[in-house]
């Protein structure tokens, strides 16, 4: 899919170059807590990645993402890190995207609290994000980092060969390979490994202090919640339906695959999907929706597309392109200004998330069903 919108793109013509300035993301939603980042990897000792082949365990790349509610020192830090910058400026700019955008694309982030002790965070939630195909972590920073600004302690996982490119912090790279339709459910497995081995590791406070240096962990993990985009819904659901201790997952524009499409689930499960994309439209959505057993709810997007639910929309806009893409465009990133598509998906993320982690009422709902007419209710 990804591979679309750069050959859509190829219409612009020849790319012009952005300035080396750093174009800022804004931070979107009611809640005005600045946010700090950190990334790291992991690697599982016990785990051979299948996709290496060559007996070498599995990494994988995680950001983190938690709000700070007083924030002493912020600064600008690279949208993503060096070598992946290049490398989608180079897969975007060979088909017309201006050459250095993401080069030039910062996020706000916050190095130290007022506080001399750093706060608990005892309180607040976790979630736990899965990206599409051949998609880098680093294309939902923005929208993440907004989630975590309504009070949520968030992770984003780079899963290594099915990401189009992943980065870790010694300077090497991974590179995704093809994954067709029939290794589609052993890619799934391995996210699902994934997931798990991150709820491991999370399970330690001394990681969760690494992860998210200015808040304080007690030893047990907070309430979590997974959710995904495209591929990595499927991996939200096929995670909830083998990790018990999850309460809740969303999956953003995704078809369904594995064996939860006989077995279902029996907690809190919503399916987003862009224009047209709904029960009638995704033969697995229709199979899976009388398998959700507990509370469920499936809304369409008129106007969306399936990388409407990424950073891409809002990247161009802040950079002044989305009004000066070729129609095509609209294909795979969607009609819907940038700014106001990121509020709508962050609304509804957190407005589930809230639902499900904090106090189970659907009045966030409810109000966001009146603020975006875009917004079809179809289960």
């Amino acid at each position: 899919m990804l591979q679309r919108i750069v050959l859509l793109l190829a219409s612009l013509g020849c790319a012009s170059s952005l300035a080396t300035s750093k174009f800022k993301l804004p931070i979107v939603g009611v809640n005005p807590s600045e946010v700090a980042i950190t990334s790291m990897s992991l690697t599982d000792q016990g785990r051979s990645d299948d996709f290496a082949k060559d007996g070498r365990p599995r990494t994988i790349m995680i950001s983190g993402f938690s709000p700070i509610s007083a924030c002493r020192h912020g600064h600008l830090v690279g949208y993503m890190p060096p070598v992946t910058a290049r490398f989608e400026d180079n897969k975007f700019a060979a088909y017309g995207l201006p050459n250095g955008t993401f080069r030039s694309l910062g996020l706000q982030t916050c190095t130290s609290n007022l506080v001399p002790k750093p706060c608990s965070s005892g309180s607040l939630p976790l979630v736990v994000f899965s990206g599409a195909l051949a998609t880098s972590r680093t294309l939902y920073h923005s929208m993440l980092q907004s989630v975590a600004a309504a009070g949520y302690l968030v992770v984003s996982i780079d899963h290594p060969y099915d990401a189009d490119i992943v980065e870790f912090p010694n300077g090497t790279t991974v590179t995704g390979v093809d994954i067709n339709d029939s290794e589609l459910e052993d890619a799934l497995t391995t996210r699902v490994n994934d997931i798990a081995f991150l709820y491991r590791q999370l399970a330690k406070p001394s990681l969760r202090t690494k992860l998210f240096p200015l808040h304080r962990h007690s030893g047990s993990l907070p309430k979590t919640a997974v959710v995904g985009h495209s591929f990595g819904g499927a991996a939200a659901a096929a995670a909830m339906q083998q990790l018990s201790y999850i309460r809740g997952g969303l999956n953003m524009d995704g078809s369904m695959f594995g064996s939860v499409l006989k077995t279902g689930l029996d907690r809190p499960f919503m399916l987003i999907g862009h224009d047209n994309k709904t029960q009638e439209t995704d033969p697995s959505w229709k199979t899976v929706w009388p398998q959700l057993k507990a509370w469920k709810r499936e809304i369409e997007v008129k106007g969306a597309a399936h990388y409407s639910f990424s950073d891409l929309p809002l990247i161009t806009s802040v950079i002044g392109l989305q009004e000066k893409l070729p129609i095509e465009v609209e294909q795979v990133l969607g009609s819907i200004e940038g700014r106001r598509m990121m509020d709508l998906t962050v609304t509804y993320v957190t407005a589930f998330l809230d639902m499900v982690l904090r106090h189970g009422s659907e009045k966030a709902f409810v109000r966001a069903d009146k603020n975006f007419t875009e917004v079809v209710v179809v289960a």
